[in-house]
């Protein structure tokens, strides 16, 4: 039985998951395709702090020097401007070498439209409504920063 305070994946993975951290208000997951799965959780506002911490797991895996990253934005899950503008950076996405931004509701694509066109993120970065379609293109060798 699961503890009321554990985060229930809506749609399991079909790619085994070979390490997994939940933070405060993320969850990371390290998937066997070399894809690490960001979960920004629904309501939560993710900080620089939050960032820090993940990037530590991220460093801490071991199996590369950068991931290719699906961050998956539940409903209301936002990030404050310091940690988006940080993210943005050279320093911010260290560990990143691609980043798929998976938006399900408009408000989300609004800020991730803003945070590719404006802070101008230094790893190619796109943005879908498709799991699908995300993890094909992280996948693939395609570094477009276009959106949709």
């Amino acid at each position: 039985m699961l503890p009321l305070f554990e985060h229930i994946d809506p749609i399991p993975s079909p790619v085994e998951v070979l390490l997994k951290k939940e933070f405060k208000h993320t969850i990371v997951r390290y998937r066997k395709d070399g894809i690490v799965h960001v979960t920004y959780m629904e309501g939560r506002n993710v900080t620089i702090s939050d960032l820090y911490a993940m990037g530590k797991f991220i460093s801490h895996i071991g199996v590369a020097n950068k991931y290719k990253v699906l961050s998956e934005l539940e409903l209301g899950a936002t990030i404050d401007n310091e940690a988006r503008v940080f993210l943005a950076t050279e320093a911010g996405s260290m560990f990143i070498s691609k980043n798929a931004v998976l938006c399900r509701y408009i408000e989300q694509e609004m800020i991730s439209n803003f945070f590719i066109r404006v802070d101008n993120p230094k790893v190619s970065t796109k943005i879908f409504e498709d799991k699908t379609k995300a993890i094909k293109w992280l996948l693939s060798s395609s570094l477009d920063k276009i959106s949709g």
